[in-house]
């Protein structure tokens, strides 16, 4: 039999697929978490066993030859069919079990997780998941840990797919408004105190509005900064001061009727943050993908992009 006939390495197709998705060597070897030297290694064996260049270089970007550029839309394909063969066995195996870590930001211990994890584990009684909560931005995991993170990450080796974005305002307690007066532009903000949380205390806060510049909020001096949404969210209830705080999750605390805060200059937004869904590349078991599947699915309405 032709040695060219003989299927190629998965490994390498899917690495050459995500070379050209990236245009980058460095960065796919980072996002497969191996060497460079052996992701150079397997495109070489590659390019040798199809009997052609696959890739060139264009200024500081690989980029796919035309046999290349042809080769890959079969490796897509292969790569597709690879999948949908594993569900379809996996789907043979109906009863979803054993264990999973499940690591999430702080901001999402709330009702809204609680009741997520609840309705799966109602449907899957003999999945066991060991949930933990983070604070600081996570990185490359051991095994299938899933991750659910809000705000800016960096490349960790593993794979990201955002599922939205929490949008951003002012918030203060109804009491200390009445005390302070109400805030008609933000350059009032300087004037009052300040709570925030540790990763935002250094940072200038860019606010914008639907018909007027931006405005640019320098650091403010924070009387208290959390390293906890939720404690920054009491200190604000409390009457410590202002602070810049996810929308969703003030309309959750006050349907709730956890804290007392109430929304400053509506028209004015903060930065957004975004949420993030990671997880490690290639085959996951079933009841990765059943619990990944389920954190996707119907998201809530102000998450948006």
């Amino acid at each position: 039999m032709n040695d060219r006939a003989v299927l190629p390495d998965m490994r390498a197709v899917t690495a050459f697929v995500e070379i050209i998705r990236s245009g980058s060597l460095t960065f796919t070897a980072e996002q497969l978490a191996i060497p460079k030297s052996t992701l150079s290694r397997r495109i070489s064996q590659l390019e040798q066993r199809v009997g052609q260049q696959l890739l060139r270089r264009e200024s500081n970007r690989l980029i796919p030859t035309q046999a290349g550029q042809i080769f890959a839309e079969y490796c897509q394909q292969f790569i597709d069919l690879a999948q949908q063969s594993q569900l379809a066995l996996d789907a043979l195996q109906l009863e979803v079990s054993g264990t999973l870590d499940f690591t999430f930001h702080n901001a999402f211990s709330c009702r809204w997780l609680s009741e997520k994890v609840e309705m799966l584990m109602t449907q899957h009684p003999k999945l066991h998941l060991k949930m933990r909560t983070g604070f600081n931005p996570p990185q490359a995991t051991v095994g299938e840990s899933v991750i659910l993170w809000l705000g800016p990450v960096t490349e960790n080796g593993l794979r990201h797919e955002c599922l939205g974005q929490l949008s951003q305002g002012i918030y203060a307690s109804p009491e200390y408004l009445q005390q302070a007066g109400e805030i008609l532009h933000p350059h009032q903000l300087t004037e009052h105190k300040w709570v925030d949380t540790l990763e935002h205390s250094t940072q200038n806060i860019l606010l914008k509005h639907p018909h007027k510049k931006p405005f640019q909020l320098p650091p403010q001096q924070s009387q208290i900064s959390a390293d906890q949404f939720i404690m920054q969210a009491d200190a604000i209830a409390r009457g410590k001061g202002l602070g810049l705080y996810p929308n969703w999750l003030a309309e959750l605390s006050i349907s709730q009727h956890t804290v007392k805060l109430q929304r400053c200059l509506e028209d004015w937004h903060g930065p957004s943050l975004p949420i993030w869904l990671m997880y490690p590349y290639g085959h996951l078991s079933r009841r990765t993908r059943v619990f990944i599947d389920h954190l996707k699915s119907e998201p809530p309405a102000t998450w948006k992009y």
